[in-house]
């Protein structure tokens, strides 16, 4: 009989991830480059959301290794309503990626994921970094404004 991987908290998983490298605490807030970067923050989003942070590094950790084992996050998160989104984020990661990339309102479509609420999207858009690229954006119309209007 086989054994099954332990999906509890521990330093590395047998696939050499450090959790160091992916707490979800400490994700940086810019843009993902990758579909796995972008899956991986709206997982970490859900885990953490109506938790303390430390359950949801926790929660986040075990299903990751979950998906990364092949299995369902189902094995590392019991609320089958997230596990289910998580699943879902994970294998439609490509595509959603793509989406997100290409949407004009990427605030909106974060709203439109499984497993992300009205709250819980302006979490998520933190980080992505959405929030920077928007106040960059709004500071640059402004001045651009700004030098137009001392032109007239």
């Amino acid at each position: 009989m086989m054994d099954m991987p332990s999906f509890r908290h521990n330093e590395q998983s047998l696939l050499g991830w450090s959790t160091t490298h992916r707490d979800a605490s400490d994700m940086d807030c810019s843009a993902p480059e990758t579909a796995e970067d972008f899956a991986q923050r709206v997982i970490a989003t859900i885990c953490h959301a109506s938790v303390t942070p430390s359950v949801g590094r926790r929660t986040f950790e075990r299903c990751m290794r979950a998906l990364e084992f092949g299995s369902t996050s189902r094995v590392g998160f019991r609320h089958p309503a997230k596990a289910t989104a998580i699943d879902q984020v994970w294998r439609e990661r490509e595509k959603l990626f793509r989406s997100y990339t290409a949407s004009s309102d990427k605030l909106r479509f974060l709203g439109t994921l499984p497993g992300i609420g009205p709250v819980t999207k302006h979490s998520l858009a933190r980080r992505l970094g959405l929030y920077g690229e928007l106040r960059d954006k709004a500071a640059l119309e402004k001045e651009t404004t700004r030098r137009g209007s001392a032109h007239v």
